[in-house]
């Protein structure tokens, strides 16, 4: 029969606020070892700005295959230049192994970097499931 020619997104929203993460320097999980419960292939990486940042500042956001040490599959830097309006849409970029099974875990994670002392965002992540094979 072969692979369907139709797939099916999954768009988990997440919100992040600057009173606990945008505003440190720290690293810090934003989500840890979150298992997604199906096979898929993280597609798109993007964050919208929701709380204007007001003075200079960037931050990195990984996307882990796994846990804070996994493989990162997905990557967005969060700078002031585009922080600073409100609705602008920032796009990431994703990794070529950027494919998970059912029981795989899924880490949201950000490194080090400089803090903002106002912002927000919502990071959109996108999945495509990945369809079996008919038997």
């Amino acid at each position: 029969m072969g692979r369907p020619t139709s797939y099916s997104r999954t768009i988990p929203p997440l919100t992040i606020r600057s009173v606990g993460y945008l505003a440190a320097t720290g690293a810090a999980n934003l989500v840890l070892s979150k298992t997604l419960g199906f096979a898929c292939e993280l597609e798109r990486v993007e964050a919208v700005t929701r709380v204007v940042a007001t003075t200079a500042g960037s931050r990195v956001i990984n996307i882990r295959n796994g846990t804070a040490t996994g493989t990162i599959v997905g990557t967005i830097t969060l700078a002031i230049a585009t922080q600073g309006v409100l609705g602008v849409v920032n796009a990431g970029t994703v990794t070529a192994n950027n494919y998970s099974t059912d029981s795989d875990t899924l880490t949201v994670e950000f490194p080090t970097g400089t803090a903002f002392t106002a912002g927000g965002v919502e990071l959109l992540l996108t999945f495509r499931d990945r369809n079996q094979l008919a038997v």
